[in-house]
């Protein structure tokens, strides 16, 4: 790798911090990510330092990325770095046996031989942090060989003439998975290498946003919270007027009626040899049940949603006309019946711009009951 100069920075990292202030509000960069280099100045350690820091992100809107590459070395270097810690113990415990006495040495030694291994102090370590920050590990799978390939024989970055291009293949992928990532997703890189800085720089994906310094990055997110939480309250208010209004149960009884028009099943039964057809469905009214869930099932800086279950009673009216098998026309009937329908809708907010998406069951089923032409019938016993 190549480490950057500070001196050409304003050159590699052309976004200011409002630019990217302005991303982070708006929620177009909604995660972060870092490579192994940020690890190793920080004493080659999750806990504590800026990457302990990291853990106010589990209930921050921004998503912590790690590739497998910075586990898989941070690992790497964990590894050593206790190996080493450990060679040092047993040096010491060599030295302490020719100046203990029996007894003594073998409570020391007794008591050393319950510490963990590198091994394992590793393992917990890592999987605290991961439990710590929530982090999402993006898995070397990601990549896509060809294009791996593509950057390889084109010198593209992390490859370059002046490089050992073997030794970048490892970075290569990495940056390629975050590249898959951020085809959705903002990504905030954390980085000083002048082979990553280029690559997010140049990415077809322009949704990498890289930063020299992980407390540049921190507190760059830092600094927006308070916009997000002005920018939550501002859409609760929009949803309350909204449903203070009635335009919210209005809009639901609209899409309620139109997927029962669309889809409502209808069933009744004949004495004798008639075809009944529903012809028309008309929602007369709606009550509004009992039944009454609420809650907020997303809210970051790109978009807030809340879930809203209703039981809706609807009044219908059904029109059928009846046919011999030889489709002679034999008369038609009318029936208001009522039909308790259980309905999800989520109502999304973003900017200024309201939306409600309502599912019902699509197999919503009617039973008129007996049926013969000539009918004008209301029953509510047909309530379910």
């Amino acid at each position: 790798m190549q480490r950057l100069i500070m001196k050409d920075a304003p050159n590699i990292y052309p976004e200011s911090s409002a630019a990217l202030r302005k991303k982070l509000v708006s929620g177009e960069i909604t995660a972060i990510t870092f490579d192994t280099q940020v690890f190793d100045r920080n004493g080659r350690t999750f806990k504590g330092g800026l990457i302990g820091q990291l853990a106010q992100l589990k209930s921050s809107h921004i998503k912590l990325l790690i590739t497998e590459l910075v586990r898989d070395e941070a690992e790497k270097h964990m590894l050593a770095m206790h190996k080493a810690k450990a060679a040092k113990v047993e040096d010491a415990l060599s030295y302490l046996q020719h100046h203990l006495s029996e007894s003594l040495f073998e409570e020391v030694r007794d008591e050393l031989s319950t510490r963990m291994t590198p091994e394992n102090i590793v393992f917990h370590e890592v999987n605290d942090f991961f439990l710590a920050t929530d982090a999402e590990l993006i898995s070397y799978e990601e990549s896509s060989t060809r294009k791996l390939f593509e950057r390889y024989f084109s010198n593209a970055p992390p490859f370059h003439k002046l490089n050992s291009k073997k030794s970048e293949f490892p970075d290569a992928i990495a940056l390629l998975c975050i590249e898959e990532y951020a085809a959705n997703h903002g990504v905030l890189v954390v980085s000083e290498d002048i082979d990553w800085i280029t690559f997010c720089r140049e990415s077809k994906a322009s949704n990498l946003h890289c930063v020299p310094d992980l407390s540049i990055a921190l507190t760059l997110i830092n600094s927006v919270e308070k916009d997000i939480e002005e920018i939550a309250d501002q859409r609760f208010q929009m949803f309350r007027n909204f449903s203070d209004s009635g335009h919210l149960l209005s809009v639901i009884k609209k899409n309620v009626s139109n997927d029962l028009k669309d889809n409502l099943i209808f069933s009744g039964r004949t004495s004798f040899l008639y075809t009944p057809l529903c012809t028309e469905v008309e929602i007369v009214s709606f009550e509004v049940g009992d039944s009454e869930n609420f809650g907020v099932i997303r809210d970051d800086s790109s978009l807030t949603a809340w879930v809203l279950e209703l039981d809706l009673k609807c009044f219908i009216e059904v029109y059928v006309t009846f046919t011999e098998p030889d489709e002679t026309y034999l008369g038609s009937s009318r029936y208001e019946a009522a039909l308790v329908v259980p309905s999800v809708s989520i109502v999304k907010i973003a900017n200024e711009d309201i939306r409600v998406e309502t599912m019902i069951d699509k197999k919503t089923i009617i039973n008129l009951g007996a049926i013969e032409p000539g009918e004008d019938r209301t029953d509510e016993s047909w309530i379910p």
